[in-house]
């Protein structure tokens, strides 16, 4: 593949400092993944691995895997907003480009591209001969459609705040200029996107599902609802969908990157996705791979005919502050949160959770191992408690806000009560009963602590770091203001060159730290069981969203 030197194999940026309540509601969807069973357990930081299994050779395509999701709501990448809508939407879809294992950006639709000098015109160049699942050729024309429907205001798509960056998007959708201007077509196969300013992480962007290349005509059918019966150009077709029982999906024998080695997916649909449920069904050889509950690691890593993966994933948990309540306002009784928290002693054994101490995984732009240091300090703590105590000629009392809760929620929530009790600090629980709930209470500002989680979008600092911490984010829940910060988040959207942003991206991450907005709990791992003759699995950090269901197989010979 041929590429220009400014064609970033790295890691993106992503400024949503302007966040409507369609993108609020996208949000929600991240920490939802977080906090509840699904795709997703809860687990931290440590350096970031890819496992893979064994390389598959060519096979036939009578293999059938069987898996089990979160029954999605909808399949058209517009709208995909979970983990396991998105997971099944880049099987049946492609975009330009997608990510790689080491979260690397590779080509997709684009066989190669161009970006020029300034940041601010990318040109694609598509493969000849990639075809939709219906017969027709992808042309360039297809991905102007597909990028100015996510911009129409009247799809209202959660990810269109993304691409605003493209030139002409405002006047588009104020309704001032019928077309996206930054949008065009050279030629049938060579697509052109102009921006208004550089933004560097923008190839990031593109490599997401929601930039995936659509049908114009199977969109406007209206014989036909596009989010139940999708149409893309993917390794897999959809061929059947019970809702609420099964979703089949068989294999593309025209892909333009080859056939797939599996002939059929059969995907059981739950909701949720629980992981006793889906082990067990795992036991019962019901599916071929599935997340281990805790209490069964042991038995999983006896068996030697099956593989267990343990991988830290970009999504983490931490306790937040709003700035404005009486007590978390002040700098010292935050960094006396900070400073009481066993974050190990809390973990126990638990392999589905690492200790976080830090904002940016190693595997993103701007970490840095060196800054990898446990704060936990109780006597420090209790100093830095003293001064208020003397102010507030009261207990320090505070309320922490959560949404409803397991029983191994629970258990870390109490665990969190009793760290910050030892330090003197009385703690009152307040569970809302949904997650919308206690989303309402945050933005409102009738909070003080709170428990969340967050995921990254796409491997770049920026993907979390404008939506939490730019003073103008609606995804801010802290009511954090730092003009500095502000500025810094916006500089690095345009500074091309990585080694740049990456120490921009670090003085981001001290300065934040260093004014105690939340505390940084755990990272989120992967505890996974597969079949032993499974070959072909790529997991990387980005989880089972990004899992290229393509280059999976059984092992030749291992099925009877």
């Amino acid at each position: 593949m041929a590429r220009m030197e400014k064609c970033y194999p790295v890691i993106p940026f992503q400024s949503q400092t302007e966040r409507g309540s369609v993108t609020r509601c996208r949000f929600a969807g991240r920490l939802l993944l977080v906090l509840c069973a699904g795709w997703i357990l809860a687990g931290c930081l440590e350096p970031p691995l890819q496992r893979t299994s064994p390389s598959p050779s060519p096979g036939g395509t009578d293999q059938v895997l069987r898996i089990a999701v979160q029954s999605p709501a909808s399949l058209d990448p517009a709208f995909s907003q979970s983990v396991s809508e998105s997971e099944l939407v880049l099987q049946l879809f492609d975009g330009l480009l997608r990510f790689s294992q080491d979260l690397s950006i590779a080509p997709a639709l684009a066989e190669n591209w161009q970006v020029s000098p300034d940041g601010k015109t990318y040109t694609f160049h598509l493969r000849q001969g990639a075809r939709f699942h219906n017969g027709r050729e992808v042309i360039a024309e297809d991905f102007v459609y597909s990028l100015t429907r996510l911009l129409d205001p009247r799809l209202n798509a959660p990810d269109g705040e993304q691409y605003s960056m493209i030139q002409g998007a405002g006047d588009f959708q104020t309704g001032r200029s019928s077309r996206v201007e930054g949008l065009t077509t050279l030629d049938r196969y060579t697509l052109q996107i102009r921006l208004e300013k550089a933004y560097a992480p923008f190839l990031r962007i593109l490599a997401q599902q929601s930039a995936s290349v659509v049908p114009r005509e199977a969109i406007e059918d209206r014989n036909v609802h596009f989010a139940r019966h999708p149409l893309g150009t993917g390794a897999f077709r959809m061929t059947e969908w019970r809702p609420g029982d099964v979703i089949i999906l068989e294999a593309n024998p025209a892909y333009f990157d080859g056939p797939p080695h599996l002939g059929e997916i059969i995907i059981k649909t739950v909701s949720p996705l629980n992981a006793e449920e889906n082990y067990s069904d795992f036991v019962r050889s019901k599916v071929d791979v599935a997340f281990v509950p805790s209490n069964r690691l042991s038995e999983v890593q006896a068996r030697k005919d099956w593989i267990f993966w343990n991988l830290p994933v970009l999504r983490f948990m931490y306790l937040g502050f709003n700035l404005n309540a009486p007590l978390p306002k002040e700098r010292a009784f935050r960094k006396a949160v900070g400073l009481a928290i066993n974050r190990q002693e809390l973990i126990g054994s638990d392999a589905d959770y690492s200790a976080l101490y830090n904002l940016l995984p190693l595997s993103l732009l701007g970490s840095s191992p060196s800054r990898l240091s446990d704060p936990f300090d109780p006597s420090a703590a209790g100093e830095a408690l003293k001064s208020l105590r003397d102010r507030y000629r009261a207990k320090l009392k505070v309320g922490l806000w959560h949404a409803t809760v397991s029983k191994e929620r629970e258990s870390l929530l109490l665990g969190l009560t009793r760290s910050l009790k030892s330090v003197g600090i009385d703690v009152e629980l307040r569970i809302e009963p949904s997650l919308n709930a206690l989303l309402a209470e945050i933005y409102s500002g009738r909070t003080q602590m709170f428990l969340l989680g967050e995921v990254f979008d796409f491997p770049e600092p920026g993907a979390v770091l404008n939506r939490l911490f730019h003073s103008r984010s609606k995804g801010n829940p802290f009511a954090y203001r730092n003009k500095r910060v502000d500025q810094v988040l916006e500089e690095a959207q345009t500074v091309l060159d990585e080694g740049q942003r990456a120490v921009l991206y670090g003085q981001i991450e001290r300065q934040i730290l260093n004014d105690c907005v939340l505390v940084p709990l755990f990272q989120v791992k992967y505890s996974v069981v597969t079949r032993g003759n499974l070959e072909g699995i790529e997991l990387g950090p980005l989880g089972f969203q990004y899992l290229p269901f393509r280059k999976i197989r059984f092992r030749p010979g291992s099925i009877k």
